[in-house]
C-alpha cells in the first residue's frame, strides 16, 4: 500500500525556537501514522504562502506550525486548493486567539497527534480585497505595534490588547491624531465617523478575551463579528468605551457592534490595516467579507 504524503511548513524562530526541540517527535507521530513527511523551514516572509501553493496539490495532508504569521501564511497558500483539502495547524506562538477558540492543544506534540486523529471541520476564512485573512482584520490605533515590534511581545500581548492598554496611557489629543474620518457600510447601513479603530474576525476571543465575541459566534457560520470605535471626545466617553469593550452588556454610542458575511470600510486618507498581526497595506477603501468553511482544519474530538 503507498504510503500518505504530508507537507509541513514552520517557523523555526516561532516559541522561541521550539519547534526546532519539537520537531523530531512531531515528524514521527506523522510517520507512525503512515505519512512520508517533507518538512519545509521557513526562511522569510512570505515563503510558507508561496511553498505552500507551489506543492500543495502533491500532498494529502498540509500542516503548518508557527504563530499568527504561519496560520496566516497557510490560509492564503491554500487559497486556490479545493475547500476539502485536509490541513492541520500546530501552534508555536506565545498567544493564538485562533487557536484557543478551537482548542488546538497548545503543546506541540498534542496537537500534531489530533491532526493524526483525523477530526476535520470546514473553518470560514475572510477576504481583504481578494486576499485572505484567518481571523482578524484590523485598523487604527495601535494596530501598527503589531507588526512594527519585536514579535515575542506581538505574540503574548496581541494586536488589541496593545489598544487597551493605550487606552489607559494616552490623552484624548493621542485618540484625535489617531482617528480617521471614515464610512462603514454593512447590510444596507451605513456608519460614518471619526474612527480609532475597527476589526472584522472569525475568532472566539481576542487578545485572550471572550467577552468581546458575541456569545452565539463561530468560526464556521458564514459571520463576521465586527467592532469598530468612535473616537473619544470626553474622559467620560473614554471611561465608557474601555467598559463596553470588555463588557457586552454595556451599550456605548462609540462601539458599533456588527455581525455579517460582507461590509466596505471607506477612508478619506489612506490608513493601514493589519491582517492576522501581518502588515496588510494602507489603503482607502477595503472590501472585506467571508469565505463561508473555506478551509478543512484538523480540531480536538
Amino acid at each position: 500500500m503507498p504510503r500518505k504524503k504530508l507537507l509541513l511548513v514552520y517557523n523555526p524562530f516561532s516559541g522561541k525556537g521550539g519547534i526546532l526541540r519539537s520537531l523530531p517527535d512531531i515528524i514521527s507521530l506523522f510517520t507512525a501514522d503512515g505519512y512520508d513527511v517533507t518538512a519545509h523551514p521557513t526562511s522569510h516572509s512570505g515563503d510558507g504562502r508561496d511553498f505552500i501553493a507551489e506543492y500543495a496539490g502533491e500532498y494529502e495532508l498540509i500542516c503548518s506550525c508557527g504563530g499568527d504569521g504561519m496560520l496566516h501564511e497557510l490560509f492564503n497558500g491554500m487559497s486556490r486548493q479545493p475547500a476539502d483539502k485536509r490541513c492541520g495547524y500546530i501552534p508555536a506562538g506565545t498567544m493564538n486567539d485562533f487557536a484557543s477558540s478551537l482548542k488546538i492543544p497548545r503543546i506541540m506534540t498534542e496537537a500534531a497527534d489530533m491532526i493524526v486523529r483525523g477530526r476535520f471541520r470546514g473553518i470560514d476564512a475572510g477576504l481583504f480585497n481578494g486576499s485572505r485573512f484567518a481571523y482578524v482584520a484590523a485598523f487604527g490605533a495601535f494596530t501598527e505595534v503589531s507588526y512594527s515590534t519585536d514579535r515575542q511581545l506581538k505574540s503574548f500581548f496581541g494586536t488589541f490588547a496593545y489598544f487597551l492598554e493605550g487606552m489607559k496611557l494616552f490623552d484624548l489629543n493621542y485618540f484625535t491624531e489617531k482617528s480617521a474620518r471614515l464610512t462603514v457600510t454593512a447590510d444596507g447601513e451605513s456608519y460614518d465617523g471619526e474612527f480609532i479603530f475597527g476589526m472584522a474576525g472569525n475568532t472566539l476571543s481576542v487578545a485572550g478575551l471572550t467577552k468581546i465575541i458575541p456569545s452565539d459566534a463561530s468560526m464556521d457560520d458564514g459571520l463576521l463579528d465586527c467592532m469598530f470605535i468612535k473616537r473619544p471626545k470626553s474622559l467620560a466617553e473614554l471611561d465608557g468605551i474601555r467598559s463596553a469593550v470588555l463588557d457586552r452588556s454595556r451599550v456605548c454610542d462609540n462601539v458599533i457592534r456588527l455581525q455579517t458575511d460582507k461590509l466596505l470600510v471607506e477612508s478619506e486618507d489612506e490608513m493601514e490595516w493589519d491582517l492576522d498581526g501581518e502588515y496588510g497595506g494602507c489603503i482607502t477603501r477595503a472590501e472585506i467579507s467571508v469565505e463561508k468553511q473555506a478551509m478543512l482544519l484538523a480540531v480536538p474530538e
